[in-house]
């Protein structure tokens, strides 16, 4: 997709463009249609979303940006923010092993889709 889209426009014209479409559809299409039709929407809309807020996970555990605002570190005055966080080698040994099984089991599934009839 273009680096432009969606456009730079003010934000309730924009909104206002999806109220247009939606108007414009309610006239065409039965009620078992439009739940269908927005059925579908929903899940583009989910699936996006779903991309985006993994996606900003991991730049943000890229970028050590990550924060628990509950944790006890932020409740006692600590910020993540000053000094170098480090992981340990032993937390750096636990989410390997974590991705470890993880591909493990995808690799089974597979192998299990394959043998399919």
């Amino acid at each position: 997709m273009s680096e432009n889209f969606p456009p730079n426009i003010d934000p309730q014209a924009f909104s206002l463009s999806a109220v247009a479409v939606g108007v414009a559809l309610v006239g065409d299409f039965n009620t078992n249609e439009l739940n269908s039709i927005s059925n579908w929407i929903f899940l583009v809309a989910q699936y996006l979303e779903t991309v985006s807020a993994q996606q900003q996970l991991i730049e943000g555990r890229i970028d050590n940006t990550n924060i628990n605002i509950n944790s006890k570190q932020a409740k006692s005055g600590g910020s993540p923010y000053t000094g170098p966080r480090k992981k340990s080698n032993q937390n750096v040994r636990e989410e390997f092993e974590f991705l470890s099984q993880v591909v493990q089991v995808m690799q089974k599934e597979i192998d299990n889709l394959k043998n399919r009839p």
